[in-house]
């Protein structure tokens, strides 16, 4: 592991908002069949402007309010999820598409190898799901 950079170890050793979330909106499963790593996400949904608007009610201005996430994996997948988990407080499915791909290996340090983006994209994928059964 000590090709990894220190901040990808201290989320894989600490990883942060893990654990569940009660009273979540939403609950997505999501699984890297190459190699086996599993995580299940749960969030609270809630919007900008009217932060006690009804979940019936669409509005393109929702967000992630709150994320708690379970998953077994490799030390990217892990540090990828705990990081991801604090990164999207408050963002919009448009800005989780924006921040993208390159904003998760960026967030990891600028390095991932092409066999470990499946790994490092494996939170990522799952909270684009949220969003789109959301709709």
């Amino acid at each position: 592991m000590s090709d990894y950079k220190d901040i990808i170890i201290d989320h894989y050793k600490n990883p942060r908002n893990f654990g569940s979330l009660d009273d979540a909106d939403i609950n997505m499963d999501e699984s890297n069949a190459s190699c086996g790593d599993m995580i299940q996400i749960q969030v609270k949904i809630g919007t900008r402007k009217e932060p006690g608007l009804p979940r019936s009610v669409r509005n393109e201005d929702e967000v992630i309010k709150e994320m708690k996430w379970r998953g077994v994996g490799c030390a990217i997948s892990t540090a990828a999820a705990s990081m991801l988990s604090e990164k999207i407080v408050g963002m919009s499915k448009k800005e989780l598409e924006d921040f993208g791909e390159n904003g998760i290996v960026e967030m990891l340090g600028g390095e991932v190898n092409a066999g470990r983006m499946k790994c490092a994209t494996l939170a990522f994928r799952g909270l684009l799901k949220i969003f789109e059964t959301h709709e």
